[in-house]
């Protein structure tokens, strides 16, 4: 059975990531790469903060 979605909440911290399956690159391309940026930048940026590292 699938976990119900639930709302993600102010002034917590969520841990989200993504990787490529057996260490595979995600963007295979620059411009998709940009791409995935200007998306997040337009979506994400406004309402949330980003803290990032590896």
């Amino acid at each position: 059975m699938a976990n119900p979605k639930l709302p993600l909440e102010p002034d917590q911290f969520y841990h989200i990531y993504n990787r490529g399956i057996n260490g595979c690159a995600i963007f295979k391309e620059t411009t998709n790469y940009e791409h995935f940026l200007r998306l997040y930048d337009k979506y994400i940026s406004p309402v949330a903060k980003t803290f990032a590292g590896y």
